[in-house]
């Protein structure tokens, strides 16, 4: 004589292992994002296009044309510690202070300028240009 129970536990046991599914599929795409998410560029909310990681150093390139920021002026995270290597071409003579860091640079029309700015003190700051006053990043420190 076969009894409910009998009948029934088949169902029970794949009902169970279904109900796990949805589970093992959310695993599998953080690990997948996780994945995809450490690659060198960072572009989007929290990093700037163009911004490529070595280690505890990012490294930006930024150019000026004109009244012209290319990448378009963003947010770069940076934690405290690390570095962040900025790389200004500008089409004319010009200053760059970087706020927060109290670094300045002459910028030569046409020659790369490279300031290294190094995390201690966590808050936002802005990198911009005097003539014309331009903002070129905003550097959070966290």
């Amino acid at each position: 004589m076969v009894t409910l129970c009998q009948t029934a536990l088949p169902r029970i046991v794949a009902m169970r292992a279904f109900r796990a599914l949805p589970y093992a599929v959310c695993v599998l795409a953080l690990a997948g994002a996780g994945a995809c998410s450490s690659a060198s560029p960072e572009p989007g909310a929290g990093g700037a296009t163009g911004v490529v990681s070595t280690g505890s150093v990012k490294r930006l390139a930024v150019t000026i044309s004109g009244t012209t920021v290319t990448p378009a002026p963003a947010q770069v995270d940076l934690p405290i510690g690390s570095t962040l290597e900025l790389v200004v071409t500008s089409d004319h003579d010009d200053e760059l202070h970087a706020h927060g860091f109290d670094v300045e640079a002459q910028l030569k029309a046409g020659a790369p300028t490279t300031l290294r700015l190094t995390a201690t003190e966590a808050g936002a700051y802005e990198v911009e240009t005097h003539d014309p006053a331009l903002t070129l990043l905003t550097v959070a420190v966290r």
